[in-house]
Parts: C-alpha cells; sequence; structure tokens
C-alpha cells in the first residue's frame, strides 16, 4: 500500500471503475449504487463487516449520538408537537351523566430515504497476501466510512441549537455550569437528556480549571472519572471523546470540538420514540454494511472492493437538547 492517506475520485454512473488502472491502484473512490450486481456481492468479506471493530469504535461513539432505526429505503417518521405531551389539566372528573373531557394529540409526517453511501478500492493482485490483503481494504473502508458517518452525526448535532458559551477556570465550578445547561434544557422539552458528550478540549479545560482552583472539593472534583461527573449530573452515561480527523494534507482536527452536549437518546429506539437524533439505515444481507469484490481491468490483474451500506442521520428535535461551547476565559 503506498500511503496512508489516499485522494477521493467520484465515480459517475456511466464512469468506468477507474480510467486508468495504472495510476488510481491504491486509490479510494466513492462507490456506486448503480454499479454493483449481486453477481460480484461477497458474502465472505461482507461477514468479516459484521465482526470487525475499529481500534476507536467510532461506530458505537455514532450510535451513542444518534440511536440506529432499522427502516425500508423510503419511510415515515412522526414528528409530535413536544407541548402536547405536558399538558395537564386541574379537573379532569366526569360529570354524573357526562363523558369525560376529549384531547387529541396532533402530530407532522415526515419522509425520509436512506442515501446509499460507500468507498471503492482497487487492489493489485500480486499486492495482495502481504501486508496488505482484501480484508486489510475491507477493514480500511469501513473505518473511513464509519468517520464520514460520525461527521455527519456531528454536524447535525451542531445543527440542534447554537449553543451558551461557559468558562471553564479556576474562578468558577464547570460541572455547576453544565447542571443549569441541563436543568434549562429540561424545562424546554420537558425531558431531561440522559446522554452527555465532552470533547477532549472541553473534558480538559474542566481539569484544568480544577486543577487550578484551591477551594474544598476542587481536588475532588478534578479526580473525578466521567462515570463519576455523569451520577454527578444525573445522565445516565457520560462520554469524552477523542476521535480526529485529517482536515488537511498535514493536520488533524478533533471530529467534537471544545464542546459539552447531552442528548436524549436510547437504545433500541422506535423511529417514532422521542429523541433529538436519530440514525436511520436500511439492513442488507449481512447486516449494515455490504461488501462488493469485482475482478477487473488488464489480465484480470486487479480487484476492486466496495463497501457501502444505507443510511441518513437526522435531527429529529430541536428541543432541549444541551450545548456549551467551552472556553478558558
Amino acid at each position: 500500500m503506498k500511503n496512508n492517506v489516499f485522494p477521493l475520485i467520484a465515480l459517475g454512473n456511466d464512469a468506468p471503475v477507474v480510467p486508468d488502472h495504472g495510476s488510481n491502484v491504491g486509490v479510494i473512490g466513492l462507490a456506486n449504487e448503480s454499479r454493483l450486481v449481486a453477481a460480484t456481492y461477497s458474502e465472505a468479506l461482507t461477514q468479516f463487516t459484521v465482526g470487525y471493530r475499529d481500534p476507536e469504535n467510532l461506530l458505537a461513539a455514532v450510535d451513542y449520538l444518534a440511536p440506529p432505526i432499522p427502516v425500508g429505503r423510503r419511510f415515515e417518521w412522526k414528528k409530535a408537537d413536544n407541548a402536547q405531551a405536558f399538558l395537564a389539566e386541574t379537573d379532569d372528573e366526569r360529570a354524573i351523566g357526562g363523558g369525560f373531557k376529549r384531547v387529541e394529540y396532533a402530530g407532522s409526517t415526515q419522509l425520509g430515504k436512506t442515501g446509499n453511501r460507500g468507498l471503492s478500492y482497487i487492489l493489485d493482485i500480486d499486492e495482495d497476501g502481504g501486508a496488505t490483503t482484501e480484508e486489510s481494504v475491507v477493514a480500511m473502508l469501513q473505518q473511513r466510512i464509519i468517520r464520514n458517518k460520525y461527521r455527519r452525526a456531528m454536524t447535525a448535532l451542531l445543527a440542534l441549537n447554537a449553543g451558551d458559551a461557559a468558562i471553564f477556570s479556576a474562578a468558577t465550578q464547570p460541572d455547576e455550569l453544565v447542571k443549569a445547561a441541563l436543568a434549562a434544557a429540561q424545562l424546554v422539552s420537558g425531558v431531561f437528556p440522559n446522554r452527555g458528550l465532552f470533547g477532549l478540549a472541553g473534558w480538559n479545560l474542566r481539569s484544568t480549571a480544577y486543577a487550578g482552583n484551591d477551594k474544598a472539593g476542587a481536588f475532588a472534583g478534578l479526580m473525578k472519572k466521567p462515570a463519576e461527573v455523569a451520577g454527578d449530573l444525573m445522565l445516565s452515561d457520560l462520554r469524552v471523546d477523542k476521535a480526529v480527523y485529517q482536515s488537511a494534507a498535514a493536520a488533524k482536527s478533533r471530529i467534537v470540538g471544545s464542546n459539552f452536549f447531552a442528548v436524549v437518546a436510547y437504545d433500541g429506539m422506535t423511529k417514532d420514540d422521542p429523541s433529538h437524533l436519530k440514525q436511520f439505515y436500511t439492513p442488507t444481507a449481512g447486516g449494515r454494511f455490504r461488501v462488493f469484490r469485482k475482478v477487473t481491468g488488464p489480465a484480470d490483474k486487479f480487484v476492486e472492493i466496495i463497501v457501502e451500506h444505507y443510511e441518513s442521520i437526522v435531527g429529529t428535535s430541536t428541543v432541549g437538547s444541551a450545548r456549551l461551547n467551552i472556553t478558558a476565559s
């Protein structure tokens, strides 16, 4: 394998796999749904994707924010009127001979479609069997696809609200600022967020703030692990994210910036359950991902490997999420 970072090339509906194998071997391309046929489906490589876990477990990070919901390619989901879930009457007693007070719940139907996403890689057969194998190519493509997925989830999360500025310093109490943001979020939606997420930079600013504070209890705050902080904040879970992506030729950036986020999200949700983000996906015969393998090129010396999936990450509610944009001053 020539490089660890490859340029992307777009492959149109009618374009050949690559215009010149000599110059495109080892290049990752955007896969296209119309070019895939059942004859090139690889059950063995697809099964490899089921058991594969990348070192950072980025898929779990995506699922944490945007619970995966299996749906058809085209689907409908209900967007409820948040206020109606919390209406309350002081008198719901039925009078003799009369009926009960009648209420109605309304909501809008939203239409959606999962997009066909994927990447492909051209492998020289003479390269296979050494440091580069078909399985390692699938792993590389799957990891890159999931990193793309995580960035889309973060884009959808950032779009929910602009957030509030929060200074984490020795003169402030970071956890109290987070508690106030969570309490305010509940009063907007009526539901207390249950999952929290710190970007590494935000978490480090929290630690620095407590380390520079000589007041009683500051050292205890400094030493708390995320799970202990989650308990204090009344969250069911709290994570600190360290994932990065290649943002320029010689630079990397963090996927989650210097922020704190809190959302409503649960495992095993249905498409109509209340949450802030959802990851709608269409299952394939092999699960969430599917792999195609196609022998191609002069003298059949090249193998194109394609990893694909069907997914749409949607911000399903802008009501009641919490976001802090953390700085040191």
